[in-house]
């Protein structure tokens, strides 16, 4: 009678949280590795053939990692540039009625060709008056920059 294995040595394609970097053998439980890693490409088993494959992974990565952050650098530029102006209800003082948030100014952004997502609109508090407010945007990292949004009174 053999005693099973109660680990399995693979190799990571991928970067897996509490388990490894991409590129390092790991032992795992052999179920794991059959049933979820193997299957999904997220392992292979280590050898040669394995450690080329992971280079060549590394690479792709890399490449295009330098791709999306030059896209991210373009458009942290056009950014300071891009005038946003959004239409609210207001009364005759200028306050609003209701609060630009920032799921208003990402769609805004994304309709003038910018891809910015919610998350991505640091409002420290909601704009509630009309006029040009400064709005700080994270792009990537620690990079963020300050966009010029213009709130307007909508014509009734």
């Amino acid at each position: 009678m053999t005693k099973k294995s109660r680990s399995l040595s693979v190799l990571l394609m991928e970067d897996v949280s509490l388990l490894g970097k991409t590129g390092d053998v790991v032992e795992v439980a052999p179920g794991y590795a059959r049933n979820y890693l193997l299957p999904r490409g997220i392992a292979i088993q280590p050898g040669k053939e394995g450690l080329r494959l992971v280079e060549l992974h590394k690479a792709r990565v890399v490449a295009e990692n330098v791709a999306r952050e030059e896209a991210l650098r373009a458009m942290a530029e056009q950014i300071p540039s891009t005038n946003i102006t959004l239409e609210m209800k207001a009364s005759a003082e200028g306050h609003l009625f209701g609060s630009v948030t920032a799921e208003m100014i990402a769609a805004a952004m994304q309709n003038a060709g910018l891809d910015i997502q919610p998350a991505d609109v640091r409002l420290e508090a909601h704009i509630k008056e009309i006029g040009q407010h400064p709005v700080p945007i994270h792009v990537y990292g620690d990079v963020s920059v300050e966009a010029r949004i213009w709130v307007v009174k909508a014509a009734d």
